[in-house]
């Protein structure tokens, strides 16, 4: 058990970016305690040693939620395999569930074909792997509903909620649509990625006005905004959610810590 009380979840930023360098800002990845789990939300380049930077304790991780297979969510899932097998301090048996889109299991065989002597221990670690679309996991006092985004033909949202009833809701990568603000409905804490300006957007992306709206939509208690690319965050992106969101908005930034409490 990790040491987060039961009433409590913490998420813990480790990646606020993309995979075009920016200072201080690293790939995808999301560090989240609840009172009986620690779980790894996407994981791309870095977010490993980010989880160490932060005083974090990669061995408590038990599952692992990919919300689509694009390198910038999933590309650490070798380095962290690597340090199971050959970190002394790795207590095993050790069991890992990985949740993922529907694709997954078969990515996981072509990158152990090549990478698997060096980073599967030869015995003790059970990897369980849970292709999901819009489905419902039940985990001992936390309940995980998928549901399907706009941005891959697989990609999924995650919405965790603890037998207390807190509750996150991370978007992944996605363009706005209904399923995404009906899946978030009435959220704790609404993690929304918001990728480019208004005047530049991408379809598969989200923009600030987007994000408040789809927060007030919600009626979610908080909103954090995190996956900026550089463009972003040249302009005033608080002011333009205001004007569709009057709640509370973070900008996420690598190593903040939001804590959960409903």
């Amino acid at each position: 058990m990790n040491p987060v009380g039961r009433a409590l979840m913490k998420l813990t930023i480790l990646g606020s970016g993309t995979l075009i360098p920016f200072p201080n800002r690293g790939n995808s990845g999301y560090f989240l305690q609840t009172g009986k789990h620690t779980i790894l939300i996407d994981g791309g380049s870095g977010a490993l040693r980010r989880i160490a930077d932060y005083h974090l304790d990669y061995k408590n991780i038990d599952t692992i939620c990919y919300t689509h297979l694009h390198p910038d969510h999933i590309i650490d899932l070798i380095p962290l395999l690597f340090a199971y097998k050959h970190d002394p301090s790795v207590e095993m048996p050790k069991s890992l569930k990985i949740i993922a889109p529907k694709g997954f299991q078969t990515y996981f065989n072509q990158i152990m074909d090549i990478y698997g002597k060096w980073v599967l221990p030869d015995v003790g670690l059970n990897i369980e792997i849970e292709e999901v679309f819009r489905d419902e996991i039940d985990l001992e006092g936390l309940e995980i509903i998928c549901n399907h985004t706009e941005h891959t033909d697989y990609s999924v949202t995650y919405r965790f909620t603890e037998n207390s009833g807190n509750s996150l809701f991370y978007s992944g990568d996605t363009d706005y649509c209904e399923e995404l603000v009906q899946s978030a409905k009435n959220v704790d804490v609404l993690m929304l990625e918001c990728s480019f300006p208004d005047e530049q957007k991408r379809p598969g992306h989200l923009t600030p006005s987007e994000c408040g709206k789809i927060a007030t939509e919600t009626k979610c208690g908080r909103l954090i905004l995190t996956h900026f690319y550089p463009e972003v965050l040249e302009i005033d992106i608080l002011s333009t959610v205001s004007k569709y969101y009057s709640g509370m908005v973070d900008l996420a930034y690598d190593g903040m810590e939001v804590f959960i409490d409903a």
